[in-house]
């Protein structure tokens, strides 16, 4: 996990550029001048949520694990709801 935001060029995944999450507006410079000369990027910065994970300093793996247990909890409280959307036809 990281603090960084970047440039990644979308076909080799390549990152182009990266800077600190204060200057965010130099990495949307560099990929809008990056789209200009005709190369597909995208700008990778980390969400609110991430930044505090990595702050607290819980590691990817406890968030994914996490991300992916919160998932599970909501679908099978779906799926035990006959009323809800999950079983209406």
């Amino acid at each position: 996990m990281t603090n960084k935001v970047r440039v990644i060029e979308i076909q080799s995944g390549e990152i182009l550029f990266q800077c600190s999450m204060d200057e965010s507006e130099k990495a949307y410079q560099y990929a809008s001048d990056m789209e200009a000369i005709g190369l597909d990027v995208t700008v990778q910065a980390p969400s609110t949520m991430e930044t505090l994970a990595h702050e607290l300093g819980i590691s990817r793996a406890e968030i994914q694990d996490k991300l992916v247990a919160s998932m599970d909890e909501e679908i099978d409280s779906h799926n035990d709801d006959v009323d809800s959307c999950c079983f209406k036809n």
